[in-house]
């Protein structure tokens, strides 16, 4: 029987553990030192399958840990790791998910409601408008400015901001 301390000290480990397999870098990390090919640590992962219950993943900072968590179950998914270029992959997806999803979630959170039907419409515009704008921008011709201008631009953006909009 475990006491309260040691409770609580082996759920804080247990999941930081789960938030570092977010990291597809440590992931490879452990791929490459072997330990997917113990049965032991196979195992503990299919354990540590209990923190996709709602009531340990709120505890989460990276609800994407639950995800690698369930890919960990597949010994495909647990040898590709072991190679350096499928780490890189899946890091360039999760920071793909990040920066997409944050915009599309920062967007729907900025409709009036009644609009949220229109998002798909307005996301095909989008694209549409952002690939038209590439098409214009390569008949652009830059031109230098003197070399004063350049430095008092410099200075202005130097100068402090107001940050109070920064705080909304």
């Amino acid at each position: 029987m475990e006491t309260p301390e040691s409770e609580k000290t082996r759920f804080e480990v247990e999941c930081e553990f789960v938030q570092a397999l977010a990291n597809p870098n440590y992931l490879n990390f452990l791929a490459q030192r072997g330990y997917f090919k113990e049965e032991y640590f196979v195992n503990y992962l299919k354990y540590l399958l209990y923190w996709k219950n709602p009531q340990y993943a709120r505890c989460l900072k990276f609800p994407q840990c639950l995800h690698m968590l369930e890919a960990l179950q597949s010994q495909q998914f647990r040898d590709a790791m072991a190679y350096g270029p499928s780490a890189k992959f899946v890091e360039d997806q999760v920071v793909l998910q990040w920066q997409f999803y944050l915009r599309k979630r920062h967007r729907l959170c900025m409709l009036p409601e009644g609009e949220d039907q229109d998002v798909e419409e307005s996301e095909e515009e989008t694209v549409e408008n952002e690939q038209k704008e590439s098409e214009d921008e390569e008949d652009v011709v830059i031109v230098e400015k003197p070399e004063d201008e350049q430095e008092e631009q410099a200075e202005e953006a130097a100068e402090p901001t107001d940050t109070s909009l920064l705080n909304t």
